[in-house]
């Protein structure tokens, strides 16, 4: 916690782990708070619905899910301001001392008294002390809520999006990996019967044509056979803040599937969907780096994982067929209810001949898919792995099962 404290910032990237450091953080103090993964949980609930710029607000949800006692109730807004705001220094004493109960050298009551302890940390001109903020100065409380606002995976939505571009580090071996994909898909063969030099039926129609050149004799028979089915690929990248690590690296790999592969389909979403295969195909070569821009709310923002994934299947569900394998990348962090991505993905599954699911926190150690919505999405998933490298992306479709 002290380099947390230096730095003053938060000490990670998102506010899920922000609250875990915090809910540590009070439990190792003197009054023992009784915190563990379902209050963690019941927070982000409650912070869903505050506005995460008042300050008020954010501290009033947590405390009434992370406290338990009065005692407890007493001591939260120091401890709030402590962890969230350690850059600001506690009021200094005024120039008459004032005992434990309020009461100066001569008994009187000290016009410093404290009506709440969190105002013990604040300026005393500051917006922020609680039940002095005015409406007119909400701008100046901007700063502190930013870096929550940034490090949130929940329904915040995204704002001036980067633009975001395909790095050439590594390409090679994520082609690689792409093709080794491809090939690996078995669909077995279609109904149809296309013509080819050996086959199985002989094309009696294209025979007779043939023998018309050679005084009526077939010497050149034509055949039919069932040609191979060609696999569908649809590419559900979650571009949400929470993925930011991880997303570029599998945006690489989507735009290395689509080029090894015509009957690929590349999607992003953050906080709504976007279909970005179009914006992938103005590369013509390798020498031509697609540059996503204008992505708005499909990259950067929340994370909506049921809500996107049941749009994907009401608005391109002409896409999903029987030889189409579903390849979703997210890390679970979903701020919907379990419910819409429940009936999302058995939408989904149904249609599909695969479900694959890339979750790059899955080899980090000591994480538990259980904990969140993976939770809900598991029992649909034909088959849920991290695949952080080229080489094991490349073996995603391995001894794969197709349904269909």
């Amino acid at each position: 916690m002290s380099s947390f404290t230096e730095q003053n910032g938060f000490p990670h990237s998102n506010l899920l782990e922000n609250l875990v450091v915090f809910a540590e953080y009070l439990r190792r103090t003197t009054q023992k708070f009784n915190i563990g993964p379902q209050e963690v949980q019941d927070s982000l609930l409650a912070l869903e619905a505050v506005h995460l710029g008042h300050l008020q607000e954010v501290r009033q949800a947590l405390k009434l899910v992370m406290c338990s006692n009065l005692e407890q109730e007493r001591v939260f807004d120091d401890l709030f301001f402590q962890f969230f705001l350690p850059s600001r220094k506690r009021l200094e004493a005024s120039s008459n001392k004032s005992s434990p109960g309020g009461q100066d050298e001569t008994g009187e009551k000290s016009q410093h008294t404290q009506k709440n302890p969190s105002e013990a940390i604040l300026d005393a001109h500051s917006p922020l002390v609680w039940g002095q903020a005015k409406q007119s100065d909400d701008q100046d409380s901007d700063h502190w809520a930013a870096p929550l606002l940034r490090a949130m995976f929940s329904r915040t939505q995204g704002g001036e999006t980067r633009e975001v571009e395909i790095s050439q580090q590594d390409l090679d071996e994520m082609l690689l990996a792409a093709t080794q994909l491809v090939s690996q898909v078995r669909l077995g063969r279609s109904r149809r019967w296309n013509t080819a030099s050996k086959g199985s039926r002989l094309h009696f129609r294209r025979t007779l044509r043939k023998a018309l050149h050679t005084g009526g004799d077939p010497l050149y028979p034509a055949w039919q056979r069932h040609p191979k089915r060609q696999p569908r690929f649809i590419f559900v990248l979650d571009g949400s803040r929470s993925m930011q690590s991880y997303s570029d690296q599998l945006l690489q790999f989507a735009f290395a599937l689509r080029m090894r592969c015509n009957r690929v389909e590349v999607f992003s979403f953050s906080t709504e969907l976007e279909r970005i295969t179009q914006k992938l195909e103005k590369a013509r070569g390798l020498s031509e780096r697609p540059k996503l821009s204008q992505l708005g709310r499909a990259w950067g923002g929340g994370t909506r994982i049921g809500e996107n994934l049941l749009r994907l299947e009401q608005k391109f569900g002409g896409l999903i067929r029987g030889d189409t394998i579903v390849i979703v990348a997210s890390d679970g962090l979903d701020s919907g209810a379990p419910e819409v991505l429940d009936y999302a993905l058995r939408q989904v599954y149904f249609r599909s001949a695969a479900l694959i699911w890339l979750n790059p926190l899955l080899s980090t150690n000591g994480y538990d898919p259980y904990a969140n919505c993976m939770k809900t999405a598991l029992p649909y998933l034909d088959r849920f792995c991290a695949a952080s490298t080229p080489k094991e992306l490349g073996r995603l479709t391995h001894q794969l099962r197709l349904r269909k």
